[in-house]
Parts: structure tokens; sequence; C-alpha cells
């Protein structure tokens, strides 16, 4: 057996500088030198060390030429795998572990879930779930939390509620984990609701917490609930937190005040790319599309680099403001900085043409992207084609459309309403019944009004009787006003 030795004597290299750590290689070399290679910690200890480092050849060469594993040993490579983006090999070496003589322990099944979340792989999950209940693993704390947050990422809400639930003992991580898998699954209100019971039983939120929920109420457009978080924040003085304050200006520009977003942005002394982004998608939200550009591109200038999000922001306020040509320049930036474009680029471009009138233009974009284009590109392609009556690409992108987006009432109704505009009824009515074929029916306009901590949904034409009615009214009535609901921080 050979070991992975430096390819040059360690004994020869030149010494390292006193002010700087000396190679890796040169560390290795003298590991084997001294024959402390083939000991197991020693071993476990440079695979860690190369898996920090990043050079994951080296660390998989160490493993390899270990001649005694423990299970430490596995999970460190599975580990480095997952945090590596290596994600199919740290599942598939998960199962060698599971098919060899050692057990698996918390840390493998700990190590190994990310990737599965990041595959979108909840089969996979599962099946370490079992493995989990039948080694009696399902009950520690740390692993609960990791199957908490895999069947949240994907976007199996209900799975996340049950393993929430099945938890015998929480921690804070348990209840930010369940939170946050609800409101990635766009369950705004129930994880608002879980914000409240964890605070109803004393446990103690964190930095993460509030900015989840401060996520939830932007997204809910729950100004008032979003201020009593904000004011909670404060008394703690989470406020001052990078990730919280980012969650406080997406909430204040999706809630139209752009002013207190600004303010906010204005203060933090530390701003990251997420900061900017959150800024240009506010201004963007609010059609300040002018102010939207001009602050991407002092972005620039303030020394940070773009990143995906920010030419998305860009992007769609380039194509609402009509700026082709700079929204053309702003894409060929992008592609120069080495940014991979993604569906929602693409989506962006093609409404930026399609509004524009360049039909044609945003049809060959489509056709000539490097994947097959999702439900975002032909929905920006068919508003387009609604815009500027293009009845015949209209077919075309609602056909993509029916089959990526079957339940979506909103692209048959387009089509129909096409087809009804121009006096093609036996067309319109066949849309019509399609979308009756497949029972996808349309969802009733709706207006909500806050009532305390909750929001009351009225659907059209729906009438309300007695108290309830008297306390919407009132409500309107007596603008905003804080509630306790939030206020009532657990004490040490």
């Amino acid at each position: 057996m050979t070991c992975c030795a430096p390819a040059s004597d360690p004994t020869i290299a030149p010494s390292p500088s006193p002010s700087q750590p000396p190679p890796p290689r040169l560390i290795h070399g003298s590991v084997i030198k001294v024959g402390f290679f083939y000991d197991v910690f020693v071993g476990n200890t440079l695979l860690t060390f190369y898996g920090t480092l990043g050079d994951l050849l080296a660390a998989k060469q160490v493993f390899d030429e270990m001649l005694h594993r423990d299970v430490v040993s596995w999970n460190s490579l599975i580990s480095v795998f997952s945090s590596n983006g290596l994600y199919s090999d740290a599942v598939r070496l998960l199962l060698e572990l599971k098919r060899s003589d050692l057990s698996v322990n918390s840390v493998s099944l700990i190590s190994a879930l990310p990737a599965c979340a990041a595959l979108q792989d909840e089969d996979f999950g599962k099946e370490i779930h079992g493995l989990a209940i039948k080694a009696g693993l399902d009950m520690v704390v740390t692993v609960g939390n990791a199957f908490i947050d895999m069947y949240g990422k994907c976007g199996d809400s209900d799975a996340s509620m049950r393993a929430f639930q099945s938890m015998q003992e929480k921690n804070d991580v348990s209840w930010n984990s369940v939170i946050g898998s609800l409101g990635h699954a766009g369950l705004y209100e129930d994880a608002l609701e879980k914000f409240k019971e964890m605070l109803a039983i004393k446990v103690k939120p964190n930095s993460i917490t509030i900015s989840s929920a401060l996520s939830a109420c932007g997204n809910l457009s729950a100004l008032k609930q979003g201020k009593e978080i904000h004011c909670l924040s404060m008394r703690k003085l989470f406020d001052t937190h990078l990730f919280v304050a980012n969650s406080l200006i997406d909430l204040y520009t999706k809630c139209g005040r752009i002013a207190l977003g600004k303010k906010i942005f204005d203060r933090i002394s530390n701003k990251d790319v997420a900061s900017w982004n959150a800024m240009i998608l506010g201004y963007g939200m609010q059609g300040e599309l002018e102010a939207a550009i001009n602050l991407f591109d002092l972005m620039k200038d303030e020394g940070l680099e773009y990143d995906h999000v920010s030419y998305i922001a860009v992007l769609s306020a380039c194509s609402h403001a009509g700026l082709v040509e700079r929204g053309k320049r702003y894409f060929d930036q992008m592609l120069a900085q080495n940014i991979r474009p993604t569906q929602m680029h693409y989506a962006c471009m093609v409404d930026l043409l399609g509004r524009a009138g360049l039909m044609t233009e945003a049809a060959e974009l489509v056709r000539s992207m490097p994947f097959e284009a999702d439900s975002n590109v032909w929905g920006a392609l068919l508003g387009a084609c609604r815009i500027h009556g293009n009845i015949e690409l209209a077919q075309l992108a609602a056909e993509h459309l029916f089959k990526l987006k079957p339940g979506h009432c909103g692209y048959y109704i387009l089509l129909s309403n096409m087809y009804a505009e121009v006096g093609r009824w036996n067309e319109a009515d066949k849309v019509r019944a399609l979308m009756k074929s497949r029972k996808v029916k349309k969802n009733p306009g709706c207006s909500w009004v806050q009532i305390g901590n909750k929001l009351r949904a009225f659907l059209v034409g729906e009438g309300s009787q007695g108290s309830e009615l008297e306390l919407c009214y009132d409500e309107l009535v007596k603008g905003e006003r804080m509630s306790s609901a939030y206020l009532s921080w657990p004490q040490t």
C-alpha cells in the first residue's frame, strides 16, 4: 500500500517563515516520517484538517489509505463532503457506513441530513429517519432538530411538524427550525403562531427566531405584528444583528414603508450584500425604479461584489422601467462576472424584452436557455403576449405552463380571455373546459383586516354578522395599536 506522501522529501523542503504556519503537505509528510500516519486518531485529524482547507481529494486519499477506521473517520468525511457541496457523495458514504461493521451514531445522521435537504431527497431522509428510530437516536435533540430542518427544506411541512411534535425535549434550535420550516413552505401565519407559542411557554427567542418571524410578517404584509416584533428585538438589542436588520428592511419595504426601510439601511454600519439587495428589491417593489438602479450602481462603488440576487433585483427594475439596453448590459456584466444565470434571471430578461414588445427576441432567448425553462420564464412570456396580443406565442407558452403548473388557474384564464378578446370563442371555451376537467378553480378575491393579533380574511360577497363585524369596523377606525402578545419576553 502506498501512502499519500508529498511529492518532495519533506526533510529538504524549505523551512516556512516563522510568521506563517507550515504547509499542510509538510505537516503530513512529517507525520508519515515519524510513523504516526496509521494511528486512527492522527488519521482522523489529518482528514478533518484537509477538509477544513477544502482539499477534498487529499481528505479522501487519507481516508482511503487509513488501515483502521472508526465511526469518527466516516463521520468526518461525510461532514467534509456535505459542507463542501458534494451532497451525493455524502449520502453514498452514509450508506457504506450503514453496511459496515460500525454503528451509525447521531453525528453520522446530523452530518448526512443537510445533504438530503440540499438534494431535496426526502425519500432518503425518511430512510435515515427509520434508521434513527431503530437505533434509538430519534429522541436525541440535535438529531430531531436536523430532521425538522431536512423535512422543511424538502417542502414537507407536515413531516417537519410531526418531527417537532414527537420530540420529548426541545430547545431554541427546535423552535427556530420548525418556524423556519413553516416559513419556507409559505405557511407564514402558522410560523407566527409557533412564534407566539414559543413566547407563551417562556422559551427565549434569539436573533434567528426574530429574523424568521419578521420574514413571516413581511410576506403577510402584517405591519402591526412586524412593528411589535421590532420593538421586541430592540429591547434585547437583537436589532443590531446584521441579519435581523436585513429582515427589518425586508419587512418595511414589503409593507410599503420604504422610508423606514431606508432609515434602517442607513443605520447599518456593516452592510453586506444582503442589506443592499433588500433595499434594491424594496425600491423596485414600490415602483421607485430609478432609486433601485442608482443604489445598484452605488453598491459597486462601495466595494461590494454583486451576487445572483443583486442582478435579479436590478433586472426586474430595468424591466419595469423599460430600460432594455441597460438591462442587457447588466445581464452581460453578470455573465462576465461568472455568475451562472438562474431561471429567475432569464424570467427577468424575458419580461424585459416582452414588455418592450421584442417578442421574437424574448422567444429566442427562451429557446437558447441552457436548461429547460420553468413556469417563471414561460409565465413572463405569457404575460408579455397578453400585453401585445400575440396569441400564437401565448399558445406555446400556455401549453408549457399547463404541464408545469396544471393547477394554476391564472394561466387558463389569461389565455381564455385572450381568445375571447379577438372573438375566438371556441378556443376560449375549450380552455375553460380544460380548466373544469382538471377541477381548477379561480381563487376568489379577498381582503383582510387585523383584529388583535389575528388576520381575518373576507372573500368577495362574504358577509359577517354580530360582534365580529363590529370589531372589524372598530379596528379600521382606531388604526394601529400595539398589543402585548409579543412584548411578554421570557425573563431570566
